[in-house]
């Protein structure tokens, strides 16, 4: 037999293809005994809160830098670019203000003040969406060029998330819940999903929404991640359990993180390869770890809370192949 009909014949018994498995290259950020909190990430640049303050971590240098710090509570709710948006609370006051600062140049923006609460503000460069009311309230649009507002529905609730054009948020619904969605291009509300029961805690990247999925939300009970695809349509189950709450579901072009509880106080982080499937353990579960722990992702880098050390620190975790 000649040399390339045994090289054939090996070939014939070996995979065509093998996929590598995803390595969670996990790191702490944040080390100084003090907490911190509310992790955003936008390609090497995550910012958090600290001591009611926010910093900055260049995840190519390692290195931890103030970025605002002014009287009063702040903590962050979005990041986008070189735009932070965060949450502000002035010294003798109750209610929140939301704010939009920027790294590059300094400046500082009052988005929505005055009586009562504005909260979970997010941007895209060019507007900035928030809840007038703090939690639950109207949506609005702040346009960051024209500096006017504008009222896109009646009613939501954190969290309010947006991607390009695309704005995401959940809606109510008699029987739970809902995710509704906001076309920028087309200044138009549309319906992401209608399932029975409750859909939340949506998240988006280009056409790629994510969102939690549940019956009851009592342990035990089926929940599940789950993507809707707006260009076709589609919907498919990230991951599903019947024993663990899942919870803050975020995604990026390359994969979906969220975290994962099996008891009270007790959580982990997990992700998924939208090219493959294939699910991972990012951080195992613990102790002292708040059950409903919220990642976020830029790339192939995810960001998050954990209580670890008993103080609250910023963790992060770049995913690579074997």
């Amino acid at each position: 037999m000649s040399c390339f009909s045994l090289l054939l014949l090996f070939s014939t018994f070996l995979p065509q293809s093998i996929e590598a498995a995803t390595v969670a290259n996990t790191f702490q950020i944040t080390t100084d005994g003090s907490q911190q909190t509310s992790p955003f990430i936008y390609n090497h640049l995550v910012v958090y809160t600290s001591n009611s303050d926010f910093w900055g971590y260049d995840l190519e240098t390692a290195t931890n830098f103030p970025i605002l710090e002014r009287a009063g509570q702040q903590f962050t709710t979005g990041f986008f670019k070189n735009l932070v948006v965060y949450e502000d609370t002035p010294i003798d006051e109750v209610t929140t203000d939301v704010r939009v600062y920027n790294i590059q140049t300094g400046e500082d923006i009052l988005v929505a003040g005055g009586s009562g609460s504005q909260g979970s503000g997010a941007t895209n460069g060019k507007v900035v969406l928030y809840v007038d009311g703090g939690a639950c309230g109207p949506l609005k649009s702040y346009d960051l060029k024209e500096g006017t507002t504008t009222q896109l529905v009646a009613f939501t609730c954190h969290p309010v998330r947006i991607s390009g054009d695309i704005a995401v948020f959940p809606l109510a619904d008699p029987n739970g819940t809902n995710i509704g969605g906001y076309n920028f291009k087309e200044n138009q509300a549309f319906n992401v999903i209608t399932d029975p029961v409750f859909q939340e805690s949506p998240n988006i990247f280009g056409d790629k929404v994510v969102y939690l999925d549940y019956t009851t939300g009592a342990r035990g009970d089926y929940n599940a991640i789950k993507m809707k695809d707006l260009k076709t349509g589609e919907v498919s189950t990230v991951y599903e359990s019947f024993a663990n709450s899942l919870q803050w579901p975020a995604v990026s072009n390359h994969y979906v993180v969220w975290s994962e509880s099996s008891a009270n106080h007790v959580g982990g982080v997990k992700a998924a390869d939208l090219r493959t499937g294939e699910v991972f353990e990012v951080q195992a579960q613990g102790p002292h770890q708040n059950s409903h722990t919220m990642p976020a992702i830029s790339k192939k880098t995810a960001v998050w809370q954990a209580w670890r050390t008993g103080n609250g620190d910023i963790y992060g975790s770049s995913f690579s192949k074997l």
